[in-house]
């Protein structure tokens, strides 16, 4: 559908272990229950239920006054986050939602099973808040105490987050009013999106996958869809308007008797990771990145002979396009996985094999892409993949959450999950590593193409991200202040924030502002800032790992680390302090430096 594109053949630099027949769906037959009514639900949710109700009878009533006592009660309680039964309906009923966004029996399904799961796991409500209140001396013994010493980080957490506990009976309000106060308005919204359609050149798109068509397109097609895409955003906007004043005032309701002090404070203790960061890393990014991205948007315009580019330009290529066919994009994440470690490429083929990645778009299917993982459970990819160079990076970047996932689960159940924030820094290190592999093969005229690409993808990244968290918070604190906000107020703070990155040489229009509808990551409670933090840091361990091979173990440690540290901790030990400012205003260089690579190709054009 673009207006030229060119064939790339990746050649591997190893020899790769063949491949043997692999799946392009997901298998959740073979993986999961093979219908809706496979007897074996019913029998999961009662193993569930019959695992909470013992463990709530058999120490519901302890005072936790022993060493021995919390140590048995613990490793139990462990164990009960490693049973299979208790997540499996759900990923079941949730994976279907995402192939068939009308899936009413799914819907249905989820509806029921999360209210009698809340039922179930309510019982367990007092383990963790009965620790929490356990007087600050006992506190300080158990973290000292050798017995425990497998605990300490997940009675550490437990102790520090324990200020913003609420009793008993106010979880159980909370965890009871939480689906109907955010989460049944997002899905509303997600489901609108998903169904509506624009018909552009004789052929209907749902909506999700005409968003995704745009960047294939010539400019002028690509404005006039865009045009019909944010006519259908104002539309739903009468609802998200609803959706994000309900969101965002159960969130500041919620941090309001929980005592947190920011909007973002809640994200942090959950993300385990320290408000300061955050802070530093915002900074950062607002000043020195937001100049950067406004400065190649400037060059950008130059290249095209324009004064400012039109808002669906941002990530117009200079070049003919990459086409990568799913096949070639296979080849390349093989031989970089392999080559990094044989374990990474054998997960990858593993996943291939057992239907662990669903690849194309197809009708009902929802938009996007993401990873997701479960202890005791097969880890599964969700792609909507097209043959460009962008779905190349999306399975290299889904991949390397993956690989972390595997890796991860060499820790014990407490252990085995990890922070959004290294999450995103895994998936970002893969896809730069990939990037490296096949812009290393490129021809000259194509390396001047995949630069500019991964630039625009950078500032995607990077200072789209953090203008989306500034954006978020405006919102916040608008809604705080003044009761709510209206869908064309909105639109107003996400063309503001849209202009402050892009700069003016990128035309932002008001109804640009209405793409705040289909963003649904500003929904998830400052989840963005993740992808920049995530990139920045990643940027500098591929750097390393470019500079000294041996640098790989390094990289699987950090792999392996699930959640036994904390965020920051987890950097240290690998030779990244995120405490400074000034390691986010260094992981910008490279940035800096594509940019100005950049700019002398503008001066040879």
């Amino acid at each position: 559908m673009t207006d030229k594109k060119r064939g790339f053949d990746y050649r591997a630099a190893r020899s790769l272990p063949p491949l043997k027949k692999y799946r392009t769906e997901w298998d959740l037959k073979g993986l999961y229950y093979k219908s809706g009514r496979d007897p074996r639900i019913e029998a999961d949710l009662k193993a569930t239920e019959t695992a909470y109700r013992a463990f709530a009878k058999k120490w519901s009533g302890d005072t936790f006054e022993k060493v021995s006592d919390l140590k048995q009660a613990l490793a139990e309680y462990e164990s009960l986050a490693g049973m299979p039964e208790i997540a499996r309906p759900g990923r079941y009923f949730s994976f279907r939602k995402c192939l068939d966004v009308n899936d009413n029996e799914a819907d249905r399904a989820l509806a029921l099973m999360s209210k009698r799961l809340r039922k179930a796991s309510d019982q367990l409500l007092f383990f963790t808040l009965k620790l929490g209140k356990l007087p600050e001396t006992l506190q300080k013994e158990y973290l000292q105490a050798k017995d425990l010493a497998h605990f300490r980080y997940y009675l550490e957490r437990i102790f520090s987050g324990a200020k913003h506990d609420l009793t008993e009976a106010e979880e159980k309000i909370v965890r009871l009013k939480s689906r109907q106060s955010s989460g049944m308005w997002f899905d509303a919204v997600e489901k609108i999106i998903s169904n509506r359609k624009v018909r552009f050149k004789d052929k209907e798109l749902h909506l999700p996958e005409a968003i995704e068509t745009i960047d294939l397109l010539p400019v002028k097609d690509r404005i006039k869809l865009w045009d019909l895409i944010i006519a259908e955003m104002k539309q739903i906007g009468e609802m998200a308007e609803h959706e994000m004043n309900a969101i965002v005032s159960d969130a500041r309701g919620e941090d309001e008797i929980r005592g947190f002090k920011k909007p973002y404070s809640a994200t942090a203790l959950s993300y385990e990771h320290d408000e300061k960061s955050i802070e530093n890393l915002v900074k950062a990014v607002s000043t020195k990145g937001f100049k950067l991205s406004q400065k190649f948007y400037k060059l950008k315009a130059k290249y095209h002979g324009v004064k400012e580019l039109h808002y669906t330009e941002k990530y117009r290529s200079i070049g003919p396009e990459l086409s990568i066919s799913f096949e070639e994009a296979m080849e390349a994440c093989r031989d970089v996985f392999y080559g990094l470690k044989t374990e990474y490429g054998e997960i990858f083929d593993r996943m291939l094999q057992n239907g662990q990645i669903d690849v194309f778009p197809r009708k009902g299917k929802r938009g996007g892409a993401f990873m997701s993982e479960e202890v005791g459970h097969p880890t599964h990819v969700f792609l909507n993949h097209v043959p460009n160079f962008k779905s190349l990076e999306t399975l290299a970047h889904e991949m390397g959450h993956a690989i972390h996932a595997h890796r991860s689960a060499v820790n014990s159940p407490f252990y085995q999950g990890f922070s959004i924030v290294t999450a995103e820094t895994a998936s970002t290190l893969f896809e730069n590593l990939v990037f490296d592999a096949v812009y290393n093969q490129a021809s000259e005229k194509d390396k001047a193409t995949l630069l500019h690409d991964r630039i625009t993808r950078d500032i995607s990244t990077i200072e789209r991200q953090i203008a989306f968290f500034n954006a978020e918070l405006e919102m916040h604190d608008t809604i705080h202040a003044h009761g709510s906000m209206q869908n064309h107020e909105f639109a107003a703070c996400m063309e503001k924030h849209l202009k402050s990155y892009l700069g003016p040489s990128v035309r932002v229009a008001k109804e640009d502002g209405y793409s705040y509808v289909y963003v649904s990551h500003l929904r998830y409670g400052f989840y963005v800032y993740s992808y920049a933090f995530g990139l920045l840091m990643s940027t500098l361990m591929s750097q390393k790992y470019k500079e000294d091979k041996s640098y790989i173990e390094k990289i699987d440690k950090f792999l392996s680390a699930g959640s036994s540290d904390t965020v920051v901790d987890i950097f240290k030990s690998i030779g990244i302090d995120t405490t400074k400012e000034d390691t986010f205003l260094k992981a910008l260089d490279n940035h800096a430096a594509d940019i100005k690579q950049f700019e002398k190709i503008v001066k040879l054009r």
